[in-house]
């Protein structure tokens, strides 16, 4: 069906000269009234057509037509009231909801009967007419061995179809003659009930058998699925057409009003027009918020009533934004883009298919993850849904698990533009077959890569995700394709805990106290530790009925990041400046950050994806390098080096059984083992003892280097006590510095064995 467009001097809407398309949506329409309902399922048909065009009509009627509605036919439009009336009334009487084009003298309202067909299925009917929106697709409907795929998502609006086309068929094979039709089959498979969903593999087969059976006695097919995917192989190769379902649109919204609530024929349309809603949200709509909006009793209350329903349905947008996220530039950067993008598509620029339309966020709890897809939202200002691998979970068995799953990207579809935000991606982990629950997880990955898979289609549709361990999500669940981006979401740096610790205080109070100390405290933490730090110290300062000042929020730190000693400090200093130092002098790219923080340090550098012999060795020496220098500077090492399972000595031992079991660069053989810190006391003894020698080794070989640059350590110990974080281009300055001898000299590449000075990617 063709819209007509829109004109906004002329309120008169008739074409006096429809198209092909228009003018058989209008008249499939209208074949419903000469029709008897009962208000709920049965439909019977009438032989009393609408267009009076074919005395054949009555043969071509299914076997089940009982007596036709009596004396009842179309009536003739009367004169619109608006040709008697002044622009100044006719402005009037749109003022007061009233429409002076739909109305006459005689009839100032369209009575209803009670058997015509509500407007629901008007309208359902109008969406159907996409069938035949020109004189080759009607054609092409009725021609032997034609399948036609009309695919509509929204369950309730399967229920109107099913009602609706015996009697569109049958209106429509009355526009060509008998020797050029067979019979159509319609066959209408609901595949999101429950229980096709448990036994999709089965109703596929038996949807095929029904087709084949059609195709078998020479009929051609209209078959109705929610989804074209829910369709075998089998069966798609055979389907000559597909159609989608439109949902409702302003245009069926203004053809479905000429029927029910015109005498006239005609509406103050551009009035009508203006007062929908968004087409967006028209399309959202079910069969029962149609009927209820088109109860009104005049063309613009239905307009009115239909927008109410909209506002109600609008899902929020979120009020935070992108401006309010501190300190994550790589990650901000990569979500402006995705907002230019959605921008340009918005406004007819870029199609969609060239909008980067999705990202997951992977880092550590607490940093925010969550927020940056709401913030995504209301920046995009559109409405986030978000569900998780535990609120799927929580419904029951696999079968109630993926029915969640399904339902929150229906939501999602119906809403978009919008933001489906799934978080705990790491919940549908690797499908490994020797897990314990290896065919329940396979289901539910399979289940999540099906919709992700039909998410991609839907024009408007921002698939985000959220996992703290991105290594064990199942690969295909994030490859490319389906989650483009990938973006690392780590705890802030000093300048956004400042940005942060900013925001929660307020310009006034930021601009009166010492955030850079209070930021010191809390490297390494998340921003949502500053923040409850922030509330804490404002609850303090509210409980003292005075403004917030600097020991209220110091004492607040105090309950979460305590402060820790000058000698530990030190230490800590000398040994994230060993592993600094140790980079430098194998010619590792820069590093992009290192910081003082309450569990001690860090140093944040580019990751190796392939290891060679030689490299494995110089990792080693890098992560030994800490320890090297407490004992090189401070004569013993501490525990630092070894807490946790993410410590310097857990990653070199492991690091050590994959060079001895997993890589075969030692002595080992080629028999691959995936052992790792944790399994070193199962392994073999001569195992044990071999990766014990590589640590040896690389200890060693760390301390000749921390020995030959004790002097670089302990000034970059100093200068990290002094700004407790040093960023990428702080660091280059400091090599600058210490290695002028060496490097300012030459300007040849660093050989092996120098430091380089090249920046980490």
């Amino acid at each position: 069906m063709t819209e007509t467009p829109m004109n906004k001097t002329n309120t008169r809407a008739p074409d006096p000269q429809p198209d092909f398309a228009l003018e058989l949506a209008r008249s499939t329409a209208r074949c419903l009234f000469a029709t008897e309902w009962n208000g709920f399922v049965e439909v019977r048909y009438s032989p009393d057509q609408v267009d009076d065009e074919d005395d054949d009509f009555v043969e071509n009627l299914p076997d089940d037509v009982v007596q036709p509605k009596a004396n009842r036919s179309w009536v003739d439009p009367e004169t619109p009231l608006a040709e008697s009336m002044t622009s100044a009334e006719i402005a009037a009487a749109i003022g007061s909801d009233c429409d002076p084009f739909a109305q006459s003298s005689h009839a100032p309202v369209k009575i209803r009967h009670e058997d015509d067909p509500p407007p629901s299925l008007v309208a359902t009917a109008l969406a159907a007419a996409q069938l035949v929106d020109t004189e080759a697709h009607l054609h092409s409907l009725f021609r032997p061995g034609q399948v036609t795929n009309f695919t509509c998502p929204v369950g309730p609006f399967l229920w109107g179809l099913d009602q609706t086309l015996p009697n569109l068929i049958a209106h429509w094979k009355t526009r060509l003659s008998s020797c050029d039709a067979v019979d159509l089959h319609r066959i209408v498979d609901d595949a999101d009930d429950g229980v096709t969903r448990r036994n999709r593999g089965r109703k596929r087969s038996m949807l095929d058998t029904r087709v084949e059976r059609s195709l078998a006695q020479n009929a051609s097919v209209l078959l109705i699925t929610t989804d074209e995917s829910h369709l075998s192989d089998a069966l798609n190769a055979i389907v000559t057409r597909r159609v989608a379902w439109p949902g409702l649109t302003p245009q069926i919204v203004i053809e479905t009003l000429r029927l029910t609530h015109s005498v006239t024929g005609q509406l103050a349309e551009a009035e009508i027009r203006a007062r929908l809603p968004d087409p967006g949200l028209l399309q959202a709509f079910t069969p029962g918020q149609i009927d209820a909006a088109f109860a009104a009793p005049t063309t613009l209350s239905v307009a009115g009533r239909l927008a109410d329903i909209a506002g109600k349905l609008t899902l929020p947008v979120p009020r935070v934004t992108l401006d309010a996220v501190h300190g994550l530039p790589v990650v901000r950067s990569a979500l402006d883009r995705m907002l230019n993008d959605l921008k340009a598509w918005r406004s007819g620029d870029l199609p969609w298919s060239e909008v980067m339309s999705s990202a997951v966020f992977h880092g550590p709890p607490g940093t925010g993850k969550t927020t940056l897809a709401k913030a995504f939202a209301g920046s995009a200002g559109i409405p986030i849904i978000e569900t998780s691998y535990s609120d799927c979970q929580k419904h029951g068995h696999q079968g109630d698990m993926l029915a969640a799953v399904d339902s929150a990207f229906a939501e999602a579809k119906q809403s978009a533009p919008a933001v489906l935000f799934i978080d705990e991606l790491d919940g549908f982990s690797q499908r490994d077959p020797s897990h314990q629950h290896s065919a329940y997880m396979r289901g539910v990955v399979n289940g999540l890569l099906e919709q992700i898979n039909r998410a991609n289609d839907v024009d408007g549709l921002i698939l985000l995700g959220a996992t703290n361990d991105l290594d064990v999500v199942d690969s295909a669940v994030i490859r490319s394709g389906r989650f483009d981006l990938k973006l690392h979401v780590p705890y802030p740096d000093k300048t956004g805990l400042k940005a942060i610790l900013a925001a929660k205080l307020g310009s006034e109070n930021a601009r009166r106290l010492n955030l850079g100390s209070l930021a010191d405290r809390l490297l390494g933490l998340s921003g949502a530790v500053a923040e409850a730090v922030v509330r804490d110290g404002l609850g303090r300062a509210r409980a003292d009925r005075i403004p917030v000042r600097q020991g209220h929020l110091d004492s607040a730190a105090d309950q979460i990041a305590p402060r820790l000693d000058k000698d530990t400090l030190r230490r800590a200093a000398i040994h994230e400046a060993g592993h600094v130092i140790a980079m430098l002098q194998l010619g590792w790219p820069v590093p992009k950050r290192v910081c003082l923080t309450i569990q001690g340090g860090q140093v944040e550098h580019a990751p190796r994806h392939s290891m060679t012999p030689s490299t494995a060795k110089e990792q080693l020496q890098v992560l030994l390098a800490g320890r090297a220098a407490e004992i090189c500077i401070l004569e013993t090492p501490s525990s630092g080096a070894g807490t946790g399972a993410q410590s310097d000595l857990a990653q070199a031992t492991t690091l050590a059984l994959s060079i001895e079991r997993q890589w075969a660069f030692g002595e080992s053989g080629l028999l691959w083992e995936g052992l790792s810190a944790a399994d070193v006391w199962r392994a073999p003894a001569d195992v044990r003892e071999k990766t014990e020698r590589h640590l040896h080794e690389a200890q060693e070989r760390a301390l000749e280097i921390v020995r030959a640059r004790k002097e670089h350590i302990l000034y970059l110990a100093e200068r990290l006590l002094r700004v407790r974080e040093m960023n990428e281009p702080d660091i280059a300055a400091f090599t600058e510095d210490v290695f002028r001898e060496e490097h300012g000299r030459n300007d040849r590449a660093p050989s092996e064995g120098q430091p380089s000075c090249v920046s980490g990617s």
